[in-house]
C-alpha cells in the first residue's frame, strides 16, 4: 500500500513538472489600488485581541482541563494534528480522542509569541510555546513545545480555533527577530472582489505546486521558494527564520522523495491570509514515513500566495 501510494504521489509530480511551478495559482483577484471598505479596522487591536484569546485558552486549560476548556475554544469544523495521530476533523472527534484516547495529550500550557490577522479582522494565526503533557511511552512526559493555531472569527466576534498542530521544540530564545514578531502596522494591502471559496481553491493549488516543487527541486529549495521574507518554520528545537535559512534547514538527500497532498484549506473573505492542511510522504533512502501539517498563507504585494508559518507533526504508517 506505502509503494503504491508514493507511486500515485511521483507519478503526479513528474507530470507537474513539465510545467513551471511557482507560487502562483489561478483563481486570485487582479491587483487594485481601491480604496479598502476595512480602512476603519487597526489590525493592530485586531492582533491584540487575538493575542489575549490564545493566552485566554491555555488560562482555561490550566483551569478547567484540556477536554472541556479546549473543546471549548474549538469550531464545530475544527482541524486538531496531534502526534501519532491522523488528522481529527471536528469539534466532536478532537474531543473523543482527549477524552478516550491513551496517546492524547491531557495538557496543554502555551504563551502566545507572535500573531498576525487577516486585513479584515476575521482569522489570523498565533505561534506559542509553552508544554504539552502526552504519553507516548512507559509514562507521561512534559516536554518543551511549540503550537501553531489557525483562528476564524464566530458570528458573535468571539475568536475559535480553525486548525491546531502542535509538536516537540522550544524553548524559543525572545524576543523575535526583527520582520518575524507580531507586525505592528495598523493597515495592509487591500485585495478587493475576492471569493473565499476560490481563494480556498487558490491555496490547495499553490500547496500541491509547492509539493511537485518538492519533488522536482528537492525539498529545501521548495521551502525557500515558497517561503514568504517573514516566514517561520520549526527546524529542531528552535524556529527558522526567512526563505534562505529555511531552505537550508529543510535541505533533504539526494535520493530522497518529500511529497504531499493537500486536503483542507480555509482563506478569509479578504483574500490576503488562509491556511492548508494535508498528509505528507516522506521517502528517504532508509525508511518512509508519513507526516501532517498546517501551513499558514498570506497573499503578498505581488498577488502571490507565500507561507509564513509551518508546522508538522508524525501520523502512522497505513
Amino acid at each position: 500500500m506505502r509503494k503504491l501510494l508514493l507511486f500515485t504521489l511521483l507519478a503526479g509530480a513528474t507530470v507537474a513538472c513539465q510545467d513551471a511551478i511557482s507560487p502562483s495559482a489561478p483563481g486570485g483577484p487582479a491587483l487594485s489600488s481601491e480604496a479598502s471598505d476595512r480602512a476603519h479596522l487597526d489590525l493592530r487591536e485586531e492582533r491584540a485581541s487575538l493575542i489575549a484569546a490564545g493566552n485566554a485558552v491555555s488560562a482555561a486549560i490550566a483551569q478547567d482541563g484540556i477536554v472541556q476548556a479546549l473543546g471549548d475554544a474549538l469550531a464545530a469544523d475544527a482541524l486538531f494534528l496531534s502526534p501519532r495521530m491522523p488528522v481529527l476533523q471536528g469539534r466532536a472527534a478532537a474531543i473523543d480522542f482527549l477524552s478516550t484516547n491513551p496517546i492524547a495529550p491531557s495538557d496543554m500550557q502555551w504563551a502566545v509569541i507572535a500573531t498576525d490577522v487577516s486585513n479584515d479582522g476575521t482569522q489570523g494565526y498565533t505561534w506559542a510555546q509553552g508544554t504539552s503533557t502526552l504519553n507516548l511511552g512507559p509514562g507521561p512526559i512534559t516536554p518543551p513545545t511549540f503550537f501553531l493555531l489557525y483562528w476564524r472569527r464566530a458570528a458573535g466576534g468571539d475568536w475559535q480555533i480553525a486548525a491546531l498542530v502542535f509538536n516537540l521544540g522550544g524553548p524559543q530564545p525572545l524576543p523575535l527577530p526583527d520582520g518575524f514578531s507580531t507586525p505592528s502596522n495598523k493597515h495592509r494591502r487591500n485585495f478587493p472582489n475576492t471569493e473565499a471559496g476560490e481563494q480556498r481553491a487558490a491555496l490547495l493549488a499553490v500547496d500541491a505546486a509547492f509539493s511537485a516543487a518538492s519533488v522536482c527541486q528537492s525539498l529545501g529549495p521548495a521551502f525557500e521558494a515558497f517561503a514568504a521574507p517573514n516566514a517561520i518554520a520549526v527546524g529542531g528545537p528552535t524556529f527558522v527564520f526567512g526563505p534562505e535559512d529555511i531552505g537550508e534547514a529543510f535541505a533533504a538527500g539526494p535520493n530522497d522523495v518529500v511529497s504531499w497532498i493537500p486536503r483542507f484549506s480555509d482563506a478569509a473573505e479578504s483574500g490576503d491570509l488562509g491556511f492548508s492542511v494535508g498528509e505528507a510522504t516522506f521517502a528517504l533512502e532508509s525508511v518512509t514515513f508519513f507526516s501532517k501539517y498546517l501551513t499558514v498563507w498570506q497573499k503578498q504585494d505581488t498577488g502571490e500566495w507565500l507561507f509564513v508559518a509551518d508546522l508538522g507533526n508524525s501520523r502512522p504508517a497505513s
